[in-house]
């Protein structure tokens, strides 16, 4: 009698790998949420399988736009014990003693998909803590281990925000990959072609770790359409399918949309 040969499948023999992707900034306004969104729609336009987690407490504006059946349920409850029972299921990264270790589950989500964390801010300092209890790096460093991290830390491109990424960058000595992200929308009066960087700090961290920069393109809608998109919390894809927003903005928009989708996915990092 031949024996009999068992057969391993692919995810069997190579595990599947999967991504914690954080995304974020120190101060405000930098335009995370708006990055955040483009990348969303992105993996859902990809039909990619991942679980959102917006981590802003006060104003998850990236939860409320594609996971509204989660984050309204969350603010509209008026009770302060249910509000405070809530809170402690969230992931928030806000310091507080009965919500910082809910981050843990993180790491289980993304045992079998990815997983966007979408950072508030002032936020760097509480996740560095739990990244650091959690030994971050010493998960990524472990020959078994299938799960990646990446933070895209955007920028405005003033000095205080370069600084809070030079910061969160060398505190774990470059050993959790960071993508810069310039975002040129950010309203602020730098000039990007030669009022950013104008010390090198940026680049010189970028090359000490080898990381990578991009260009985060600006939105060139009206204020009154961009602030109806962000007030209302409508998918950028939903407003270009709109029966409310001119054709002229619409063909704007979309190819605003293709150019940051391109600038994110140019990292090869995401879908």
């Amino acid at each position: 009698m031949v024996p009999q040969t068992t057969e391993f499948s692919q995810t069997e023999a190579c595990p599947q790998r999967t991504k914690i992707i954080l995304i974020g900034g120190q101060k405000s306004p930098v335009g995370k949420s708006i990055v955040a969104g483009v990348l969303v729609e992105q993996m859902i336009e990809a039909k990619h399988q991942f679980y959102l987690i917006d981590a802003d407490v006060y104003n998850p504006s990236v939860g409320l736009t594609y996971e509204p059946e989660i984050y309204t349920h969350f603010l509209d409850i008026a009770d302060l014990d249910a509000k405070k029972v809530a809170l402690m299921e969230r992931i928030t990264f806000d310091g507080h003693p009965d919500t910082y270790f809910a981050g843990d589950r993180i790491f289980d989500i993304a045992q079998t998909q990815d997983v966007v964390v979408v950072l508030p801010s002032e936020a760097i300092n509480h996740l560095n803590r739990w990244l650091t209890e959690n030994d971050v790096v010493g998960l990524l460093a472990e020959p078994k281990n299938t799960i990646d991290v990446i933070f895209y830390f955007v920028i405005n491109g003033t000095p205080q925000s370069i600084d809070s990424f030079t910061e969160s960058v060398e505190s774990f000595d470059g050993k959790i990959p960071h993508v810069l992200v310039k975002n040129l929308g950010a309203p602020t009066n730098i000039r990007w072609d030669c009022g950013f960087d104008v010390n090198g700090i940026a680049q010189a961290i970028l090359d000490k770790y080898g990381f990578e920069s991009i260009e985060f393109p600006e939105m060139p809608l009206q204020r009154e359409d961009r602030d109806k998109i962000t007030i209302e919390h409508i998918p950028f894809g939903a407003a270009i399918n709109s029966d409310w927003m001119l054709s002229s903005t619409k063909e704007k928009l979309n190819k605003w949309l293709k150019e940051a989708t391109q600038a994110l996915g140019s990292t090869g990092r995401i879908p």
